[in-house]
């Protein structure tokens, strides 16, 4: 079962990418020395945040559908006792040997 996402990670997956772009600007602005650690440091902080905010957005859609499809009546003790209708004696049999 996935883990249900928080409000702070969502926060902080947000602040990542929103420094990653910040830092991107500022190195591709500036003439400086410090202008190329400044494009791979923002690279590596937009990407981190852009796939930490995938994966956030990823675990509460699938939880969202999985509550859905609780609250839709459909019950595990129901759903386990139909499929199994009638075949629940066939499987306690014994095969014979031969």
């Amino acid at each position: 079962m996935k883990k249900v996402s928080t409000t702070f990670e969502t926060l902080i997956s947000a602040l990542v990418l929103t420094l990653g772009l910040y830092w991107l600007k500022e190195g591709i602005l500036n003439k400086t020395w410090l202008a190329d650690v400044s494009v791979i440091g923002g690279a590596v902080f937009f990407s981190l945040g852009f796939i930490t905010l995938y994966s956030v957005v990823g675990s509460v859609l699938s939880h969202r559908a999985m509550l859905r499809h609780l609250a839709g009546g459909h019950r595990v003790k129901k759903a386990v006792s139909s499929h199994n209708d009638g075949y629940e004696g066939k499987a306690r049999q014994r095969m014979p040997i031969r």
